[in-house]
């Protein structure tokens, strides 16, 4: 069904939404298994189906109701029941429960994140290998984001802001005048992301930069695809299917352009080797120790939904301080005085508060999809993009959007890995570049489900400013 409703939206549009759609999964599938698991054990057939199908309604249209009208049957279960409720989405029937059964669930073993994903991903198919249980990169992929590039952050602080410059050069230009910014933001965020999993060698590669940006919404339309055959021939029928050929075919690319790089990582870091590189493709190498992996895979598998989830909310930023410019000024005497005192730092990162002030409110008025919104906070909670929610939040005014909100409350720098690149980026757009929406303008957020996802059709117009002289970039 979201196959087909996705093909009603414009190209970039259609795009976004089916890579939104994959990152909302996370959250169906950490309720979806719970909820069988309760309707089996206690027999919760009797709570509330908030869009049930009514006496002359078929079940499809519950499922209509739910995409284009998620946000009110939220808002109507809550009223009807605090502690659980359900409702039909367009996937399966999901119990929506109270933040009381966190712990729960947070601490048995029976419920299994990867699992549901080689379920639903067709993790033995192999166009889909990436969500195979048996070939363990998601293990391979959590040592190296948490032993290697959490840590390293520092390292690699200068040489994305050396990037940076090179990306926004390429992208916007270094010459006075107006530019569209259309589709550049994604095509920015791969090449930082690549120059940290990567390094030099590929980060500049079109090719690659062009799977990175594709991959993940080919996956999204390859599974709808597989989803028409019927389950026992799907084994079969995969290589005639295009949407999952497709796929396959830009593994095999990728497997092209990324070993011959690892090959010769290897020879060159044989023991007495004193060469190094701070990339994530060197610190998988590292890690390894023998056990078997597929580099291209993994990188993949970095990439699946990062840097749409980046672009999303870096966009969603810029459309936030084109409509309260009161904050564009203030950011940017922030990091000039930071960068004087700090440099291009991971500290100096960490004391832009203002500006992590600013994406944080961003956040809390989009996140990525709306099951984030309906929470009480018994604990303090990261959630996965990085946004910190303190326990017992509550906001003054909380239908204005105030980007000093954020300013004075305490954070973590650990969860700075969280929002580097964005600050990054952000340094580069604020002090190098003005920008504005057109004449009349207004980005709208789009909805689909559970998904919300910035305007990518809206032109932002953008015109190289003069560089102050105490901030170099």
């Amino acid at each position: 069904m979201l196959s087909e409703l996705l093909t009603e939206f414009p190209g970039q549009l259609s795009t976004r939404l089916a890579l939104n759609v994959i990152l909302t999964i996370t959250v169906i599938a950490l309720i979806r298994p719970f909820s069988q698991k309760l309707l089996l054990q206690y027999g919760l057939r009797k709570l509330p189906l908030i869009n049930g199908p009514g006496l002359f309604q078929s079940a499809n249209q519950s499922k209509q109701t739910f995409i284009w009208n998620a946000q009110e049957l939220l808002d109507e279960g809550f009223t009807k029941a605090s502690r659980a409720f359900r409702v039909e989405t367009d996937n399966a029937e999901v119990l929506v429960l109270s933040p009381n059964y966190a712990d729960e669930i947070r601490k048995d073993d029976g419920f299994s994140f990867t699992h549901l994903l080689h379920k639903d991903f067709r993790g033995h198919i192999p166009a889909f290998i990436n969500f195979n249980l048996k070939k363990g990169l998601n293990d391979m992929a959590n040592d190296v984001i948490q032993a290697k590039v959490t840590p390293s952050l520092g390292l690699v602080t200068e040489d994305l802001s050396e990037e940076g410059a090179l990306t926004f050069k390429d992208q916007w230009t270094d010459h006075p005048g107006n530019i569209k910014q259309e589709r550049t933001l994604l095509e920015i965020v791969a090449r930082l992301s690549s120059r940290v999993f990567l390094g030099p060698e590929i980060c500049r590669n079109p090719a690659w930069l062009r799977i990175t940006i594709d991959y993940t919404v080919n996956v999204f339309f390859g599974v709808m695809a597989l989803k028409r055959w019927h389950v026992f021939i799907r084994p079969l029928i995969w290589r005639c299917v295009p949407e999952v050929s497709k796929v396959r075919s830009q593994i095999n690319e990728a497997v092209a352009i990324i070993q011959p790089v690892v090959e010769k990582r290897m020879a060159e870091h044989a023991p007495g080797s004193k060469k190094t590189h701070n990339d994530a493709n060197q610190w998988a190498i590292e890690l390894s120790k023998g056990r078997p992996y597929d580099p291209a895979l993994l990188q993949l598998g970095f990439f699946l939904a990062a840097i749409h989830t980046t672009t999303d909310l870096l966009s969603q930023v810029m459309y936030d301080l084109c409509a309260y410019l009161e904050c564009i000024e203030p950011m940017r005497e922030e990091i000039q005085t930071i960068l004087k005192e700090e440099g291009m730092t991971k500290a100096g990162l960490f004391k832009l508060k203002l500006m992590d002030s600013v994406i944080k409110e961003t956040q809390r008025f989009k996140p990525g999809a709306i099951p984030l919104m309906r929470r009480l906070l018994l604990q303090d909670v990261t959630l996965s993009d990085g946004t910190f929610l303190p326990k017992g939040s509550s906001y003054t005014d909380p239908e204005r959007f105030d980007g000093y909100r954020f300013v004075r409350m305490a954070d973590d720098p650990k969860k700075e890995k969280f929002r580097h690149l964005i600050k990054i980026a952000l340094i580069h757009i604020l002090m190098k570049y003005d920008f504005k929406l057109p004449e009349g303008t207004t980005p709208a957020v789009m909805k689909m489900g559970w998904v919300l996802s910035s305007d990518s059709n809206v032109q932002l117009l953008v015109r190289r400013r003069q560089m102050v002289e105490d901030a170099p970039l």
